[in-house]
């Protein structure tokens, strides 16, 4: 959309509708081109997932957990183009995993430093046999060999097989998946890899083995909203734009032919040459006006569905075994999590830990036994320590071992017909 306003020989009022980090990314690339974005959000907070605000003790609490993989070119050139890429802590490129079999044991892919792709990824997969041995690793290569070769013509047509069927065609293990699919599954969409198309791991995986830092991670050194959002805003707002927060859209006003005339708000109708949705896509759904309903374009999103998530973060009254980075946890219940007072600067802790944990599949649809998404966060927590104790055997367990002080429980919800949506009490 950005490149067809290009050639417009005066500026455009564009309202985007979603005060994300794709919302801010289309009006930063709209006040670059010369046009006047107007943002709207419907919370008092900026950064939709990747939004954070200060609790009662002055801690932040964030929607989730968030890191930056070498493989984000997006990312990385927003970054840079705004001047924060000093803002990123890489760790070692390396990526762990819990060994549940072994309680309180890691291991790690580690990737050698100076070799360049795809050779580092096949370094890291060699050198480590302590998830795969050497005929497992053989086995994969008939299914990712096409995709070295054939690249994304071979990852679409994938689509339509779930990460079970597409290893029945090419011969995997199930080892495979117990020990690595799962694993990117729930980390990459939430969910169990039996629910999910093959091509989200296909597409995760061309870009890890195909750049030499795809799949090394960043830490931001602090808060999403000082350290992304807020010089996002600044930028906008310097240029020209306007960011609004706190204004819901309340219906995508239309006319003639569907055609968008305005956007209902509380405080009125707003206007624009042009309208752009960065809203999930639930939401987009609930508002979607009736004069659309039977337009081919938009039919495509009735088939569309938000994915839940919880993501939760611990206080613990000591320090826990640290790693420095993003562990896989491998359980059941747990995607990965990360010790925030090693791995960000700003939430730095000598003395204890502050886990934050992403709780996924969330939901039966998902692929999780019961729908914790509707459970209490006190249920949640106590399933949570539970499959920490697997992780951290000798310092999370009832008698003598680490002591909550303080936790939060974030749950992302799909957004439907009876949902008063609110994620944060920002407002």
């Amino acid at each position: 959309m950005i490149a067809s306003l290009n050639g417009a020989k005066e500026s455009k009022r564009v309202v985007v509708v979603g005060g994300g980090l794709s919302g801010l990314a289309c009006a930063k690339y709209l006040v670059d081109a010369g046009h006047k974005p107007v943002v709207l959000e419907a919370r008092k907070v900026l950064g939709g997932k990747v939004s954070a605000w200060k609790d009662k003790d002055g801690n932040w609490i964030e929607t989730g957990l968030h890191i930056f993989f070498g493989a984000y070119p997006n990312m990385m050139n927003l970054f840079s183009e705004l001047d924060l890429h000093e803002r990123l802590q890489w760790k070692p490129h390396r990526m762990t995993f819990a060994m549940p079999k072994n309680p309180g044991t890691f291991t790690s892919f580690e990737f050698p430093p100076n070799v360049p792709a795809p050779f580092n990824m096949a370094a890291a997969i060699l050198s480590n046999n302590e998830m795969l041995g050497l005929v497992e690793k053989i086995q994969m290569v008939p299914g990712l060999l096409p995709m070295l070769l054939e690249g994304q013509d071979f990852i679409d047509a994938q689509d339509e097989l779930s990460v079970a069927e597409f290893m029945s065609k090419y011969g995997m293990p199930e080892s495979v998946k117990k020990e690595i699919f799962i694993a990117m599954g729930k980390a990459l969409d939430f969910m169990d890899p039996d629910k999910l198309s093959m091509s989200v791991i296909l597409t995760a995986m061309n870009r890890f083995i195909n750049e030499a830092d795809g799949s090394q991670t960043a830490f931001l050194d602090g808060n999403q909203p000082d350290r992304l959002c807020s010089p996002m805003r600044e930028y906008i707002e310097k240029r020209g734009g306007e960011v609004r927060t706190g204004v819901p859209v309340r219906e995508i006003l239309t006319g003639e032919g569907g055609r968008v005339e305005g956007l209902s708000t509380d405080g009125g109708t707003v206007e624009g040459d042009y309208y752009v949705s960065a809203m999930p896509v639930d939401v987009m759904k609930k508002l979607l006006p009736k004069a659309w309903s039977g337009m081919p374009f938009f039919t495509q999103i009735n088939e569309l569905e938000g994915v839940p998530v919880i993501n939760i973060q611990i206080w613990f009254d000591r320090k826990l075994p640290a790693l420095d980075g993003l562990c896989f946890s491998r359980s059941p219940l747990l995607s990965v999590y990360a010790d925030m007072s090693v791995c960000c600067e700003e939430y730095y802790d000598e003395n204890k830990s502050m886990l934050e944990l992403v709780f996924a599949p969330a939901t039966k649809a998902a692929g999780a036994e019961r729908n914790w998404i509707s459970e209490s966060d006190e249920d949640i927590l106590e399933a949570t320590l539970k499959e920490l104790e697997n992780v951290f055997p000798e310092d999370v367990k009832d008698e003598g071992g680490a002591k909550v002080e303080k936790y939060t429980v974030e749950q992302v919800q799909a957004i439907t017909e009876d949902t008063n949506f609110q994620l944060c009490p920002c407002g």
